[in-house]
């Protein structure tokens, strides 16, 4: 009976379950909208809490399709932002983990919750006949892309060099960033040294707890396996290296 009601009513039923109010997601290109509000309510609802590389490795992520549509547009206004949106799209693809890499579980398991919000809205939204459009899933989200980068942003590279590249990728990452960001909790903003002082101690009196937590990830996965049209979204090689951590 859904498709009974207004465009309207039917994207205000989908923002209210994802807890977004429409203004929020006004700046945001129509094909990340859906992304964004999935984004926004992972942010208040994931149980393996985000930090701050995490929301900006995924970010950093959505600009792959974007910068793909900058580099092949036929538009002439294109030229000069295509030097560099050539040049931002290369790096990203460099940062990509390589086969052997050690993944972070901890990562692993955050970014499986946001892929689960993220099935599970596709789905709330196909329901009500797509208020929001469906964004293409082959390039939203690159396991080996966002893994690759929260390991360069841990340690030698900020998303302002990057973006320093490309002007009109670095306008559409702040827009993305900013309708996140009320979403997300106030520490996950706080200097490294001081979000991380209090959480030392008890990481290392919970050595063995912290490694179990590797089976609830496989077992949530394996419960997607059959008939999963969000192949794309998978990280490469995640099972192998879940199954040699639990080992």
């Amino acid at each position: 009976m859904y498709f009974q009601l207004s465009l309207a009513r039917r994207q205000a039923l989908l923002l209210e379950t994802l807890k977004v109010k429409q203004t929020i997601l006004d700046p945001v290109p129509a094909l990340l909208k859906l992304p964004i509000a999935v984004s926004c309510y992972w942010l208040q609802s994931t149980e393996a809490k985000a930090k701050l590389h995490h929301l900006q490795a995924l970010l950093l992520g959505m600009l792959m399709g974007p910068l793909h549509a900058m580099i092949n547009s036929p538009d002439k206004e294109h030229l000069q932002q295509e030097g560099g949106a050539k040049m931002l799209y290369d790096e990203l693809r460099r940062m990509q983990t390589r086969p052997g890499m050690r993944l972070d579980l901890d990562t692993a398991h955050v970014f499986c919750q946001w892929q689960c919000c993220l099935q599970m809205a596709m789905y709330l939204n196909q329901l009500l006949s797509t208020p929001l459009p469906e964004p293409d899933l082959t390039r939203l989200y690159n396991g080996s892309l966002v893994h690759g980068l929260c390991q360069q942003l841990l340690t030698s590279t900020s998303v302002e060099s990057l973006l320093s590249m490309c002007p009109k990728a670095k306008q559409l990452y702040e827009h993305l960033f900013n309708a996140t960001r009320s979403f997300a909790p106030a520490e996950l903003f706080l200097p490294k040294g001081k979000s991380n002082s209090k959480k030392k101690k008890p990481k290392k009196r919970s050595t063995n707890w912290s490694k179990n937590r590797g089976g609830p990830i496989s077992n949530t996965r394996c419960s997607h396996a059959g008939s999963n049209r969000f192949g794309p979204l998978m990280v490469e090689n995640l099972e192998e290296e879940e199954t040699s951590e639990l080992e």
